[in-house]
């Protein structure tokens, strides 16, 4: 049986997932160019000068709004394990925009998250479509 949760659901769910790998990639790219030796206040000071850093605030800001929508209208135990893609998106988005690079065990774990997010997916739940 699958899920019959309402549009919305699904829609602040993939707007979770877009919004987490948002923030990750912001973060990443935030901190990026601060020297491994910055001291603890040279790391805040420099993060603090850049733009990008109050983006990724917002960016925090309207997640968390978004997932108290999403927490009102589902169950946690099925849209928790959702966002899990957002896992794989960050890996996805790590690679094609940083230049990173994915191991075989982290292909594997990716591949792994897929399997699991699809199995929750299809569990049938108590609070169905009205």
């Amino acid at each position: 049986m699958s899920k019959h949760y309402r549009i919305d659901v699904w829609i602040g769910l993939a707007l979770a997932i877009v919004l987490d790998t948002a923030v990750q990639l912001s973060w990443k790219t935030t901190v990026s160019g601060v020297p491994d030796t910055a001291s603890p206040v040279e790391l805040v000071l420099s993060v603090l000068s850049r733009p990008l850093f109050y983006g990724t605030i917002a960016m925090f800001l309207m997640q968390f709004f978004n997932w108290m929508r999403v927490l009102s209208k589902a169950e946690l135990s099925f849209v928790q394990p959702i966002t899990a893609m957002s896992y794989v998106s960050v890996s996805v988005c790590s690679v094609w925009l940083l230049h990173e690079q994915i191991t075989l065990l982290q292909g594997t774990g990716i591949a792994l998250i897929l399997v699991g997010v699809w199995f929750i997916s299809q569990t049938s739940s108590m609070q169905k479509e009205s």
